[in-house]
Protein backbone atom coordinates (compact mmCIF):
# COMPACT_ATOMS: atom_id res chain seq x y z
CA UNK A 1 0.00 0.00 0.00
CA UNK A 2 1.15 3.52 -0.69
CA UNK A 3 0.40 6.81 1.03
CA UNK A 4 -2.75 7.46 -1.01
CA UNK A 5 -4.19 4.10 0.12
CA UNK A 6 -3.53 4.95 3.77
CA UNK A 7 -5.03 8.41 3.30
CA UNK A 8 -8.15 6.90 1.74
CA UNK A 9 -8.49 4.65 4.78
CA UNK A 10 -8.11 7.66 7.07
CA UNK A 11 -10.77 9.53 5.07
CA UNK A 12 -13.16 6.62 5.55
CA UNK A 13 -12.47 6.43 9.28
CA UNK A 14 -12.95 10.20 9.58
CA UNK A 15 -16.40 9.89 8.00
CA UNK A 16 -17.30 7.08 10.41
CA UNK A 17 -16.11 9.20 13.34
CA UNK A 18 -18.33 12.10 12.20
CA UNK A 19 -21.32 9.75 11.85
CA UNK A 20 -20.71 8.38 15.35
CA UNK A 21 -20.19 11.82 16.88
CA UNK A 22 -23.46 13.00 15.39
CA UNK A 23 -25.21 9.90 16.73
CA UNK A 24 -23.74 10.63 20.18
CA UNK A 25 -24.96 14.23 19.96
CA UNK A 26 -28.46 13.08 18.99
CA UNK A 27 -28.49 10.94 22.13
CA UNK A 28 -27.33 13.94 24.16
CA UNK A 29 -30.22 15.98 22.80
CA UNK A 30 -32.66 13.28 23.88
CA UNK A 31 -31.09 13.23 27.34
CA UNK A 32 -31.46 17.02 27.42
CA UNK A 33 -35.20 16.69 26.77
CA UNK A 34 -35.52 14.17 29.59
CA UNK A 35 -33.53 16.33 31.99
CA UNK A 36 -35.61 19.36 31.08
CA UNK A 37 -38.85 17.46 31.68
CA UNK A 38 -37.59 16.42 35.12
CA UNK A 39 -36.16 19.84 35.96
CA UNK A 40 -32.61 18.46 36.18
CA UNK A 41 -29.44 20.40 35.54
CA UNK A 42 -27.74 19.72 32.23
CA UNK A 43 -24.25 19.49 33.69
CA UNK A 44 -23.33 16.44 35.74
CA UNK A 45 -19.62 16.76 36.61
CA UNK A 46 -19.51 13.33 38.27
CA UNK A 47 -20.86 11.65 35.13
CA UNK A 48 -18.42 13.62 32.97
CA UNK A 49 -15.48 12.44 35.09
CA UNK A 50 -16.77 8.85 34.98
CA UNK A 51 -17.03 8.92 31.18
CA UNK A 52 -13.50 10.26 30.75
CA UNK A 53 -12.00 7.84 33.29
CA UNK A 54 -13.82 4.88 31.70
CA UNK A 55 -12.54 5.84 28.24
CA UNK A 56 -8.99 6.32 29.47
CA UNK A 57 -9.14 2.87 31.07
CA UNK A 58 -10.45 1.43 27.79
CA UNK A 59 -7.79 3.16 25.71
CA UNK A 60 -5.12 0.84 24.32
CA UNK A 61 -3.18 3.52 22.44
CA UNK A 62 -1.32 4.71 20.55
CA UNK A 63 -3.27 7.86 21.46
CA UNK A 64 -2.42 8.97 24.98
CA UNK A 65 -4.83 9.20 27.88
CA UNK A 66 -4.41 12.97 28.12
CA UNK A 67 -5.42 13.32 24.48
CA UNK A 68 -8.47 11.16 25.18
CA UNK A 69 -9.35 13.40 28.12
CA UNK A 70 -8.88 16.55 26.01
CA UNK A 71 -10.97 15.22 23.12
CA UNK A 72 -13.79 14.03 25.33
CA UNK A 73 -13.81 17.21 27.39
CA UNK A 74 -14.61 19.04 24.15
CA UNK A 75 -17.12 16.41 22.99
CA UNK A 76 -18.92 16.55 26.33
CA UNK A 77 -18.97 20.36 26.25
CA UNK A 78 -20.64 20.25 22.84
CA UNK A 79 -23.11 17.66 24.11
CA UNK A 80 -24.01 19.94 27.05
CA UNK A 81 -24.59 22.75 24.59
CA UNK A 82 -26.94 20.55 22.55
CA UNK A 83 -28.69 19.40 25.72
CA UNK A 84 -29.58 23.02 26.32
CA UNK A 85 -27.07 24.17 28.92
CA UNK A 86 -27.47 27.86 29.64
CA UNK A 87 -24.26 29.94 29.56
Amino acid sequence: MDISDWRARIDTVDQIIIDLLNRRMNYAQEIGHLKDAKGQQVRDPRREREVIERLKAYNQGPIGDEAIADLYTRIIAEARNLEGEKP
